[in-house]
């Protein structure tokens, strides 16, 4: 009886706890909700863009390729694929990195000396933030050198300089990076070498980065390379490649996009013998915006390599100046539209016309972009 009335009361009181309970709260880990996942640990950023181009070289390759120092949308009189890309990056508020993979006629220009395992990636680097505004980033990543880029979305103009074409687009190794986000970034890089991630010779190279934005205006960059610049064996001639780039850019308003770069080359003469030979080269941009879809732009350049350093011909070296004009349209925000004539005029009979020589060349190109 006793055991009886004691589960009566006992299940009594229950019934009458059970509404308070549930009007209280959940009960919640506070260890999860003090560390918010979205804020510690972000989700990789996934990105992708297809860049289709054809050529028209009116000099008429045979072989159905552009002159031997363009590398970029190379071909003749065929739709092809420039680069196609595919990557994700992540960033943190003490790591970072990107892993992008390739395909197209850029990679296969101008990763041409690389192992086959090396051709077909873009970006692979990691880093880390060691102090407020300081990172060391390691890995594959795009070069330090240049206005110009190997997306032709993201430049100026449809096809890339001679200038751009014969420095890095690349580069492997190590930087460390002060970017205040405001006026100043400085970088100081440690590389393999001269546009080359699998190294053939135990000389490494150094470069420097130096950007200045005085206001939303502006920009100055200025950029150096010293070191080794051939990727040869340690057993044939060395040669020490001095290099520096400075490049403005200059956005007076919506309508107006200005830029200008000039570089210098210098490397140590062939055999021992005293001296350097010396390369330089400059570029004049300017894009006037039509409207909210349309644009023009045009391209002055200018390149002189009498000894052949980075840009060889039938005779030799390269001495020209070039002009371009182009047109963009964008249908919809992830769409490019591009059309772009350009000559180069040389000093000398360099460019291939029915297997004779002549100083002109002129080409038509047009591209699609893609960005998803």
């Amino acid at each position: 009886m006793k055991t009886r009335l004691f589960l009566a009361l006992a299940l009594a009181g229950l019934l009458r706890s059970t509404p308070a309970l549930a009007q209280q709260p959940a009960t919640t880990d506070t260890t999860r909700t003090a560390t918010p996942t979205a804020e510690t640990d972000p989700k990789p950023e996934f990105f992708g863009y297809v860049g289709v181009y054809y050529g028209y070289d009116f000099n008429n390759p045979a072989d159905l390729r552009r002159p031997g120092f363009i590398y970029s949308e190379n071909l003749h009189n065929q739709i092809a694929i420039n680069i196609a890309l595919l990557g994700a990056r992540y960033q943190s508020e003490r790591v970072r990195g990107t892993f992008a993979i390739q395909t197209g006629t850029y990679p296969d220009a101008n990763y041409a000396a690389e192992p086959q395992i090396f051709k077909n990636i873009y970006e692979a680097w990691g880093g880390v933030k060691l102090a407020k505004n300081l990172w060391l980033d390691a890995g594959i990543f795009l070069s330090h050198i240049g206005l110009e880029g190997p997306i032709s979305r993201d430049d100026l103009t449809l096809t890339r300089s001679i200038m751009a074409d014969n420095s890095p687009y690349y580069e492997a190794g190590a930087k460390l990076t002060y970017d205040n986000g405001q006026k100043w970034l400085f970088s100081a890089l440690v590389l393999n070498g001269w546009q080359v991630i699998r190294d053939n010779n135990q000389n490494m190279a150094v470069g420097t980065q130096v950007q200045f934005r005085p206001n939303s205006k502006w920009l100055l960059n200025s950029s150096t390379y010293l070191g080794e610049g051939r990727n040869v064996p340690d057993s044939v001639d060395q040669r020490t490649r001095y290099y520096h780039d400075f490049y403005l850019t200059f956005n007076p308003s919506e309508k107006w996009r200005l830029a200008a770069a000039v570089d210098a080359g210098w490397q140590e003469k062939a055999d021992g013998r005293a001296g350097y030979d010396h390369w330089h080269a400059g570029s004049l941009i300017v894009r006037r915006r039509l409207g909210k879809k349309t644009g023009l732009v045009g391209r002055a350049e200018y390149f002189h390599d009498p000894a052949a350093v980075v840009a060889s011909t039938a005779v030799g070296g390269l001495h020209t100046g070039g002009y371009s004009l182009g047109f963009d349209y964008n249908p919809v925000p992830r769409v490019i539209l591009r059309l772009e004539g350009k000559q180069f005029r040389a000093a000398d009979a360099v460019f291939t016309q029915r297997k004779e020589l002549r100083a002109t060349n002129a080409a038509l190109t047009g591209l699609l972009g893609l960005t998803f």
